[in-house]
């Protein structure tokens, strides 16, 4: 079995590009192969420093939003939020 870097070199990839670009390639071909996502390195790291950017897939659950489509104009964002005021309800911020 090859190792990643002799795969990368065998496909032509540069050895000299950022990490962040052989991490990339190296992810897209795990998700190729396998159709699975996983976290690089990098990634793992960036959630280690920052866990407060972690968006809690259940609180997105519990907020209310019902998108409203006017073709004629624009679309507008109804929040269940009372706190709301009238021109966030409208412009979604």
């Amino acid at each position: 079995m090859k190792k990643m870097g002799e795969l990368m070199k065998d496909m032509g990839f540069n050895p000299n590009s950022s990490t962040s670009v052989q991490e990339a390639f190296i992810k897209h071909l795990i998700k190729a192969a396998h159709g699975v996502d996983v976290m690089t390195p990098s990634e793992k790291k960036s959630i280690q420093n920052n866990p407060q950017k972690i968006i809690s897939l259940k609180s997105l659950a519990n907020q209310n939003q019902q998108m409203a489509f006017d073709f004629e104009g624009a679309f507008e964002f109804n929040f269940s939020d009372e706190n709301a005021t009238d021109a966030n309800k409208k412009t979604g911020s």
